[in-house]
Formats: C-alpha cells, sequence, structure tokens
C-alpha cells in the first residue's frame, strides 16, 4: 500500500491524540465522506486498529488506535511528498506542511516546499489578444473554464506566497486572514 496523503494526515491526526471519526471531521475539517474509505484501508492495512467504545446511544462509537507501524509511518511518511511536491491540490499541500511543522521539519525545508508548489503553479503570461479576443469582456473571459483556473492558480499562488513567507519570518505557518 502507498498511502495517499490524506491516509498520512489521518494517521498524524490519530499520532496527535484524536481517535474517532468524529474528531477527525470537528477538530481536523477532515469529513466523514473521505475519513471512513481512509480509515477502511488504513485498518485493512495494518496501520490502525478499530476498538469499540462504550456506547452511551444505540449507535456504537468506534476509536481507532496506532499499530507501530501506523505510527512509524506517521512520523516518517509525509517527508517523501515535502521533498518531491508533484502535482499536489491544494488541500494535499496544506495538509503536508501542517504534517512537516508539526514533526518539526526544518523551515528551510517547508519554504522550498512551498517554492516549488509556488513555481509548479505559475502560469505562463498569455501573449496580447488579436483584436477579436480583446473585443471579450475580462468578465466574458472568466465565464470560460481557462479563465477560472488561471484565477484559482492565481490565488493560491498569492496564498502560499503568504503562507511561505509567514514560515520564513516566524518559523511557523500562520494563514493570514
Amino acid at each position: 500500500m502507498s498511502p495517499s496523503v490524506l491516509d498520512l494526515f489521518v494517521l498524524s491526526l490519530f499520532d496527535r491524540g484524536l481517535e474517532t471519526p468524529y474528531d477527525l471531521q470537528r477538530q481536523a475539517g477532515v469529513s466523514l465522506g473521505s475519513s471512513v474509505p481512509a480509515l477502511r484501508r488504513l485498518e485493512a492495512a495494518g496501520l490502525i486498529k478499530k476498538r469499540k467504545a462504550i456506547a452511551t446511544s444505540k449507535r456504537p462509537r468506534h476509536s481507532y488506535q496506532l499499530s507501530a507501524a501506523g505510527r512509524n509511518l506517521a512520523q516518517s511518511g509525509w517527508k517523501t511528498h515535502l521533498k518531491t511536491p508533484n502535482h499536489m491540490d491544494l488541500d494535499a499541500v496544506l495538509k503536508v506542511a501542517d504534517m512537516a511543522q508539526h514533526y518539526r521539519a526544518k523551515a528551510t525545508d517547508i519554504v522550498e516546499f512551498l517554492a516549488a508548489v509556488i513555481s509548479e503553479r505559475k502560469v505562463p503570461t498569455r501573449p496580447r489578444l488579436s483584436n477579436l479576443d480583446g473585443m471579450r469582456s475580462s468578465l466574458g473571459h472568466m465565464n470560460t473554464l481557462e479563465g477560472w483556473n488561471l484565477a484559482r492558480l492565481k490565488a493560491e499562488v498569492k496564498f502560499l506566497a503568504g503562507l511561505s513567507e509567514s514560515v520564513t519570518s516566524t518559523g511557523v505557518m500562520r494563514s493570514k486572514r
């Protein structure tokens, strides 16, 4: 099994003390739709063990415990992604950066990771539009899939650059709100 970033993140959250799918949802923002299949994969791989918790209602509440292999993977599995951030979506980038910070990776390694992700997202500037293309309004361009993707990438680059700056200046990731 080659664990995904989500799988590694779930292992990391259990390593930090979370125990249930509800904990993952409420404290870490991992939806049940994402966590339940991940928990099944991790359990099948022997990285976590399901424990039945004492139920205060008719519905049983399951908690999970890391196996030794799961703990080892939680603490080191993210390093590969930090070194090779190829084509990650923003959610995966943030999970890897979070794990790197939690497990005390060097701030310079996190900054290099974010720089590589930013570089991958930079879009070459478009050549001058022809007269026919120039007649389209900016809003009309934004209604195209290409326009939305360009705007999304620009926003991600801006956000990740701010995150990288916060790591550079403080050694800690802080999002600017």
